[in-house]
C-alpha cells in the first residue's frame, strides 16, 4: 500500500495546486537507513536455494532487523510531526509480525471480499515468507491485515491499522511538503 499512498497523496497534491519539487525540501534524516531496511526485508525474494531456506530459517531475526533499522530511521525524523503517524503504523506492523513468527497475519474473509482468494494458498505456505493465514492461534489479529479495500479500487487489497496510520501519515507529511511556503532556512516544517 505503500506505492498507493504515494501516488495518491502526490497526485491530490498537484490537484491541489501543490509544488512537487517542494518534496525534496523535506528535512528527512537517515534515509539510506529507510533503504536498507527495505532491501533487509525483500532480499529473500531473490534468493534461490540454500540461500532461501537460510533465509526462511532465520526469517524473524531477518523481519526484526529490517524493521528495527526502519523504525531508527523513522525515530530520526520525529522533528517532523506528521512522520510520527508513519512510526506508529510501521511499529504496530512490527509488533504483530514479530509476535506471529514474523509473518503478516491475513483475514481469509478479507481476502474473498477483495477476489484475491488466488493469494489464498501462500497464507498456508510454510515457505511463504510474509504473510499467513490468521487462525485461532493468531495473535493480535486486530493487528493484521483485516480491513477489505475491494473494487472499484483499482488495486484490491486487504490493510492492516498500521497501514492506515502509516498511510495517513505519508498523506499528511506530502500535502504538508507541497503545499506550505518554505521558511527562511529553505526547509518544510
Amino acid at each position: 500500500m505503500l506505492v498507493d499512498f504515494l501516488v495518491i497523496s502526490i497526485v491530490i497534491g498537484l490537484l491541489r495546486k501543490g509544488n512537487l519539487k517542494s518534496l525534496s525540501k523535506i528535512p528527512l534524516k537517515k534515509l539510506e537507513l529507510i533503504f536498507i531496511s527495505f532491501i533487509i526485508r525483500y532480499l529473500p525474494l531473490v534468493l534461490k536455494g540454500n540461500l532461501f531456506e537460510t533465509a526462511a530459517r532465520f526469517n524473524l531475526i531477518i523481519v526484526s532487523a529490517s524493521y528495527l533499522l526502519l523504525l531508527y530511521a523513522l525515530a530520526s525524523n520525529w522533528h517532523i510531526k506528521t512522520m510520527r503517524l508513519v512510526t506508529l503504523g510501521i511499529f504496530l506492523n512490527f509488533v504483530v509480525i514479530a509476535i506471529n513468527g514474523g509473518k503478516m497475519p491475513v483475514s481469509i474473509p478479507a481476502l474473498d471480499i477483495v477476489g484475491l482468494a488466488e493469494l489464498k494458498p501462500l497464507l498456508f505456505d510454510p515457505s511463504y515468507l510474509y504473510h499467513t493465514a490468521i487462525n485461532s492461534a493468531t495473535r493480535l489479529n486486530f493487528l493484521g491485515d483485516i480491513f477489505p479495500l475491494p473494487p472499484p479500487y483499482p488495486r484490491p487489497r486487504v490493510f492492516s491499522i498500521g497501514d492506515l496510520l502509516m498511510g495517513i501519515g505519508i498523506f499528511l507529511t506530502i500535502q504538508d511538503a507541497m503545499l506550505k511556503k518554505s521558511k527562511a532556512s529553505g526547509k518544510i516544517l
